[in-house]
């Protein structure tokens, strides 16, 4: 993943989460290294900075111009109430760091779950492929949203699995389970897949 090749802080962790959101990987490392270079990635450098400069450095990444101005609201939020580090909020129980994360610009349930796993904190993230291969696996009802996913995988397995839960179901996804036209005959889990009798739908 994007996010576990870049060296850092976690709220450098934090900035390239979030511009790999609406984007491809390629597109969000470019657009952290060119920010990095023309402004830096703390919170203090970002909560100065000039909104256009933000835009304009990340614009390789998709809706940079929103990601601008939400980096620059997080950027100013973490200074303010966090004195520039957000370790400290790592450092609470899982739940409660979620809740307080969530708490962030641009920061939803996914984002705070890779961020809490990077850190060896028991969670799952969902992303489309998750959530695809998850429900036509049966492992998650039909119309699950995203917590009810998270709560089944997590009740499925051990807490020391739960980082790679995500990187498989992902490559799963791009390899076999794909949105459309899934490659049912050559799945290697095709025997204990109801698919398409769970009632999921393309």
């Amino acid at each position: 993943m994007l996010v576990r090749r870049e060296s850092g802080d976690p709220f450098r962790i934090l900035v390239v989460t979030i511009l790999s959101q609406s984007c491809t990987d390629i597109a969000a490392l470019k657009a952290y290294r060119t920010l990095e270079d023309r402004i830096g990635v703390t919170a203090g450098a970002l909560a100065k900075a000039d909104v256009k400069e933000i835009s304009e450095s990340i614009r390789f990444a998709g809706l940079h111009r929103q990601k601008s101005r939400a980096l620059r609201q997080l950027a100013r939020l973490v200074s303010q109430e966090y004195s520039g580090e957000i370790s400290q909020i790592l450092q609470k129980p899982v739940e409660a760091a979620r809740v307080e994360l969530q708490g962030l610009p641009k920061v939803g349930p996914k984002t705070a779950d890779v961020l809490l796993s990077i850190y060896g904190k028991p969670t799952i993230s969902v992303d489309t492929h998750v959530e695809r291969v998850s429900k036509r696996l049966g492992l998650t009802g039909p119309k699950a949203k995203y917590d009810q996913i998270r709560c089944d995988l997590m009740r499925l397995f051990n807490p020391d699995d739960y980082s790679k839960v995500p990187l498989l179901f992902m490559a799963h996804g791009r390899k076999y389970c794909k949105a459309i036209r899934p490659l049912c005959t050559e799945c290697p889990v095709r025997q204990f897949c109801p698919y398409p009798a769970n009632g999921v739908n393309d």
